[in-house]
């Protein structure tokens, strides 16, 4: 089981400046360390929590100081405010910088705040999402580009870079829903899940639906069919005790667990989000750190040994990659876990990564 990082430039306790040059660092021991895969989402108007608004140029600086760890984008944000062909060129140009590291997951936003600072109506992101997609292989793959389709109407026109990763990186999505699942699987991409703090069966449907539909889907047409399941935990923080963890990590466990549900609650109403009808339990434990981090696959929180306890358990579900959000418990914090989990955690559950240290 790959460990990956994940991270979003929480400000807490400091300023953007310090932040953004933080996370080089942290990336910068996490690549020494054994992680597989660093990452960001692209956010906007949501501070303090997130204040990564430009990723790709964050990637660029990281990439020149890392030399193994994978750089994915996650996630773009296909809608009709990031133009497909700059997804495409930007992770062409990292790919190149990085020496055939970059990978991409793509996404359609679940927050209303930035849908209606960019014009998109919710109802409307799951088209735009397939269309853009369409658009992003073209460009990664087809030596002229040309596009007509429900959102985008692109004459031909020739692309460039392209990415030195043949076909082209490894693509996926973030996925929340069953449906979602099922349309990755389809598509024949791989998917990030976040089981929206529903728990391990809920988990597993998503999962057991993205294995079935990728096993019956016609992938003929697809330059390279990707089956990897990957899993966001939203709020990670590993410690010599589980006391000293869940102490430094409650404010930020709850604090993200309660942004989710500001996100959800008014979102649950909207066409195209109907998997998010079932948020009574949720909203019941909202103040519950330990019920959390016992019911969610999405909070991972304590020792080296529960994280490889749960490590092991979603590797049994089908999950290829944990990507821990370690964030929001101040650089020093960030640091020392990053440590007990490359020194600890990563030779038991990926002894291959662990053995590629340094």
């Amino acid at each position: 089981m790959r460990v990956g990082l994940l991270q979003e430039g929480d400000l807490t306790g400091t300023t953007v400046e310090n932040r953004y040059h933080q996370l080089i660092e942290e990336v910068a021991l996490a690549d020494t360390l054994g992680f597989s895969t660093w990452g960001t989402s692209e956010q906007h108007f949501s501070p303090p929590s997130f204040s990564i608004a430009a990723p790709e140029v964050l990637y660029s600086a990281i990439a020149m100081r890392t030399q193994n760890i994978k750089l994915r984008t996650m996630a773009s944000v296909m809608l009709k405010w990031n133009h497909p062909i700059l997804v495409a060129e930007r992770l062409a140009t990292l790919d190149i910088v990085s020496r055939g590291r970059a990978e991409v997951c793509t996404a359609r936003s679940n927050n209303l705040t930035t849908l209606g600072a960019f014009g998109v109506d919710p109802k409307d992101t799951r088209a735009q999402w397939e269309d853009s997609m369409d658009v992003l292989f073209k460009a990664m793959t087809e030596e002229r580009l040309e596009h007509d389709g429900p959102t985008w109407k692109i004459p031909s026109v020739e692309v460039v870079p392209k990415p030195i990763t043949m076909p082209h990186p490894p693509v996926s999505v973030a996925a929340s829903s069953v449906e979602s699942h099922g349309n990755a699987a389809r598509r024949g991409i791989g998917v990030i899940s976040f089981e929206n703090y529903f728990g391990f069966d809920y988990l597993q449907e998503c999962i057991d639906d993205y294995n079935q539909v990728f096993a019956e889907a016609d992938h003929s047409a697809v330059l390279a069919p990707n089956n990897y399941r990957g899993l966001y935990v939203a709020t990670a923080y590993c410690a010599e005790s589980r006391e000293e963890a869940r102490s430094v990590a409650r404010r930020v466990t709850m604090d993200y667990f309660k942004f989710i549900l500001d996100l959800y609650i008014p979102l649950a109403k909207k066409p195209g989000y109907t998997y998010l009808d079932t948020l009574e339990q949720l909203i019941e434990h909202q103040d519950d750190m330990d019920w959390l981090c016992e019911y969610s696959p999405s909070v991972m929180v304590g020792t080296p040994a529960d994280f490889i306890e749960r490590i092991k358990k979603l590797e049994a579900m089908g999950i290829d990659e944990v990507l821990l959000r370690i964030d929001g418990v101040g650089h020093d914090n960030i640091m020392k876990s990053l440590e007990l989990i490359g020194h600890e955690v990563i030779p038991v559950v990926d002894p291959a990564a662990a053995g590629m240290k340094g």
